[in-house]
């Protein structure tokens, strides 16, 4: 963890996980949405199973804690407005409930974003995935080069390529860079000549 700057909160080192989440909210029956961690909703999808014969509005609104008051979210209409998009975050605490009136269900998809814990947990059972993997393929380390042979090293271009494109910023396919490392092939070419 460290402190964000701006805010001075600590903040988490990993970026948040999200996993998808979706519910389908039937006319009439009031959802609760009974979270365990912050959700997102990003859209709210009309599903039109059979076409009505008279179409009427479908609105969605929501209601929190212990509040009777319902907040209008979006208004869903056959054949004009199937879907709506949105960002609405929710948490545990809010003891939010989700109603729906009209003739059709409607479709809420969004994203649970996952804590720390989650993604540690995740990571430690990867981790120990890869260990036992591993440890079946372990290869002996190889052989530190000599003082003398690192130069050798640095002769070589495919190495110099590699580090090169490695590096933020450069591109090893630059005509200056492949000039250099030109030369330092028909350098290294010259000196074996004259051994």
């Amino acid at each position: 963890f460290f402190l964000d700057d701006a805010t001075l909160q600590p903040r988490s080192l990993f970026p948040v996980t999200m996993a998808f989440w979706g519910l389908e909210i039937l006319p009439g029956k009031p959802m609760p949405l009974n979270l365990t961690r912050r959700l997102v909703v990003k859209q709210a999808a009309l599903v039109v199973s059979k076409p009505a014969k008279k179409t009427e509005p479908c609105v969605l609104s929501v209601s929190v804690a212990e509040d009777e008051q319902r907040y209008v979210v979006c208004r869903l209409h056959e054949g004009v407005l199937e879907q709506c998009p949105m960002e609405l975050p929710f948490s545990p605490g809010d003891e939010a409930q989700v109603h729906l009136s009209g003739g059709h269900a409607v479709h809420l998809t969004g994203f649970l974003e996952l804590d720390d814990e989650d993604d540690m947990e995740d990571m430690d059972g990867e981790l120990d995935e890869l260990d036992e993997e591993s440890s079946d393929e372990v290869a002996a380390p190889a052989p530190a080069p000599a003082a003398g042979d690192m130069s050798a090293v640095f002769q070589d271009p495919s190495f110099l390529q590699s580090v090169l494109g490695s590096l933020p910023g450069v591109d090893p396919n630059d005509p200056r860079i492949q000039s250099v490392l030109q030369k330092q092939d028909g350098d290294k070419k010259e000196d074996e000549d004259k051994k």
